[in-house]
């Protein structure tokens, strides 16, 4: 029997809800909530920041920036200002070409694919980050539930190997924080995984990401855990992320699957945006036109607030988490049409989604005192028919220099 073939036991509750078979965690880089949807109908959205007590309204994002935005390290704490969300003009690089970029946003027409996919699925607006930091820690979260107390990116020593994890070079190492306590260490860890739960319960997985040697590789984040990486399921479960629509066509889908770009359409800043967009409706269109879309759900996401505004004050729940909101837009026959969901998620909300609906054993240790994403399918609703968008001719652009993570 193959892995498409292999039937699936759920034990999720609800009418219909074992009509879903494929989940894809599609997740793109740095951008807010407002920075993409402020101006959504119907959503949380704002178009004014606050610089300090002074209110003033948001710029437009170009297609591309100059610079990357500054939001590693201390920047996200600065720049949340202990919940005033009012110092994001304040760090380096928030200021581009005379421009306050920082606080800015787009408009419709310049990401009106993405648009569609918000205003005919459902799009969230209460959907956080799990982590205060950058990429580093928030892509853990996505395939173990938790940072593993890691609070900023690896640093890169003697020279940058364009790998996060066990591939990186011995001297790399990544801060981490627990109960008061500090100190560095290398990136190669051995924690419990979402993968390895689904290995458990003999339910397929693959992870596509940037092949080593790409500045994408960073984000092929099961690189950092050692059981998998120094075994046969690296080769065969975690594959170029260009192979991925070319696997659908073929009838090849994994019932859970990651999803992560190149660099070069990544949509992080200072890529350019539309190539970032026509990349994503080319592995959603992949979906659509085959004959898995009909159990499939599609959350499509971004992974860091990448330095720009957001005005929605995260919930405390720790010293590092909640982080600012992240869109999130879930895409699937089941998927509530023209919705804004205004319930809390984060990150750990699509795990506890996968976990119930495949009924995976808790291995990975996180806290699932969370919402599930599985709420906001409507499972009772005539499937919704596919919605094929075209790709766009995109500006052009130079190449973009190496991110700032």
């Amino acid at each position: 029997m193959t892995e498409t073939q292999r039937p699936v036991v759920t034990h999720c509750r609800g009418a219909g809800c074992h009509k879903i078979r494929h989940i894809i965690f599609l997740i793109k880089e740095n951008h807010t909530f407002d920075n993409l949807f402020g101006r959504f109908p119907g959503a949380d959205g704002t178009r004014t920041a606050l610089e300090d007590n002074r209110r003033v309204p948001m710029a437009i994002t170009p297609n591309q920036l100059h610079d990357d935005l500054y939001h590693v390290r201390n920047a996200p704490f600065v720049v949340m200002n202990g919940g005033k969300m009012n110092r994001f003009y304040s760090v380096p690089f928030a200021f581009q070409n005379g421009r306050d970029v920082a606080d800015s946003e787009f408009e419709r027409q310049e990401i009106p694919n993405y648009w569609t996919y918000a205003s005919d699925f459902t799009l969230a607006d209460h959907f956080f980050s799990t982590i205060i930091g950058s990429s580093f820690p928030n892509h853990l979260v996505t395939v173990t539930g938790q940072n593993l107390n890691t609070v900023e990116d690896p640093n890169h020593l003697p020279a940058k190997l364009w790998a996060w994890g066990c591939d990186g070079s011995p001297v790399d190492y990544v801060k981490w924080q627990s109960n008061g306590r500090s100190g560095l260490e290398h990136p190669c860890f051995n924690a419990q995984t979402l993968a390895d739960e689904a290995n458990a319960a003999r339910v397929s997985w693959r992870y596509y990401a940037a092949p080593i040697g790409n500045i994408g590789y960073i984000w092929s984040t099961l690189d950092t855990i050692r059981h998998i990486r120094y075994s046969s399921q690296w080769r065969r479960n975690v594959l170029p992320d260009n192979q991925f629509a070319s696997d659908v066509s073929r009838g090849r889908l994994a019932a859970i699957t990651w999803l992560t770009p190149s660099w070069t359409v990544s949509d992080h800043p200072p890529t350019n945006m539309c190539r970032g967009e026509n990349w994503t409706v080319q592995a959603i269109n992949a979906v659509m036109r085959s004959r898995f879309w009909s159990s499939t759900v599609i959350v499509l996401t971004w992974d860091d607030y990448g330095g720009f505004y957001d005005h929605v004050r995260p919930p405390r729940i720790s010293a590092y988490s909640l982080g600012p909101r992240v869109p999130a837009i879930i895409i699937s026959p089941y998927s509530r049409t023209h919705f804004v969901d205004h319930r809390q998620y984060d990150f750990r909300s699509v795990l506890t989604f996968i976990e119930h609906q495949f009924s995976l054993p808790h291995l990975a240790a996180f806290n699932r005192n969370v919402a599930s994403l599985g709420q906001t399918l409507n499972y009772n609703q005539t499937p919704r028919p596919p919605v094929l968008l075209p790709t766009r001719t995109c500006p052009q652009a130079g190449t973009p220099p190496p991110p700032g993570y």
